[in-house]
């Protein structure tokens, strides 16, 4: 049996915990499915307006939603997964030269004989618009290959969580309403970025995103998810591959107005 520092050698950096990461969000995302929990978008925006005392709500609803899915879901279940002695955080600064690149919506801290050795997760909210597919790549995996996340680590595993949604539009009554044919399935989100990834020039792809599996004989939920993707990239100024693991959860009747 490994000891402590053995463990940690024969983990550091390794694909070991990113998959165990990928197994306690999906986990995760599964216990809120089975409790049944309904997010109002309007309810969201009212809370955030009282929070910060303002009449405009500055947090975004993803930044809401992976905060209760971290604070809630995940945190409580590390130690199913053996990361029980992992630092979960929300909205951290990255930073480089002591500015501040961007924020990281989840942090996975792991125990290293390295410093600062860590786990991205970017959260974005997708519909069937063109326009969020498009932040999903130059919002979110960009910000990978540019380093505005990793700016100073050279960890080549990431992660993004699409919330899938049903896309709103203003009525002639002024009423927000679900759009015609909103509900497009979630394989369906994925084509149409690999699409807008091949036609882009803005960083480059060496696989789109490809179906991904992780084993786990204790829970089914985690072994059929059938929306966990991986894309590879490489990153711009050292030209390392990125790997970068794609979860895509089902918000359609999750998130309503």
């Amino acid at each position: 049996m490994m000891n402590g520092i053995e463990f940690i050698k024969a983990t550091d950096g390794k694909q070991y915990y990113m998959d165990s990461f990928l197994k306690t969000i999906i986990y995760g995302y599964e216990c809120l499915i089975n409790k049944g929990i309904v997010y109002s978008r309007s309810d969201i925006h009212k809370t955030i307006k009282t929070v910060q005392k303002s009449n405009v709500a500055h947090n975004e609803i993803e930044d809401y939603l992976c905060t209760d899915l971290v604070n809630k879901y995940i945190k409580p279940n590390l130690g199913l997964f053996g990361l029980q002695n992992i630092v979960v955080d929300n909205g951290v600064r990255e930073t480089k030269n002591n500015v501040t690149t961007g924020h990281l919506d989840i942090k996975f801290q792991v125990p290293s004989l390295s410093e600062n050795h860590y786990y991205a997760f970017e959260a974005k909210r997708l519909d069937k618009s063109l326009s969020r597919k498009r932040y999903y790549l130059n919002g979110g995996i960009q910000r990978f290959t540019d380093r505005t996340y990793y700016p100073e680590t050279t960890t080549v595993l990431a992660g993004m969580i699409g919330f899938v949604e049903v896309e709103m539009k203003k009525s002639k009554s002024g009423q927000m309403v679900e759009s015609k044919n909103a509900r497009v399935p979630l394989i369906k989100i994925k084509d149409d970025i690999n699409h807008l990834i091949k036609s882009q020039k803005t960083f480059v792809t060496t696989q789109c995103l490809t179906p991904y599996s992780i084993s786990d004989i204790n829970y089914a939920c985690v072994q059929n998810f059938g929306h966990l993707y991986l894309s590879k990239h490489t990153r711009d100024d050292d030209k390392a591959e990125l790997k970068i693991y794609h979860l895509f959860f089902d918000y359609y009747s999750i998130l309503l107005e």
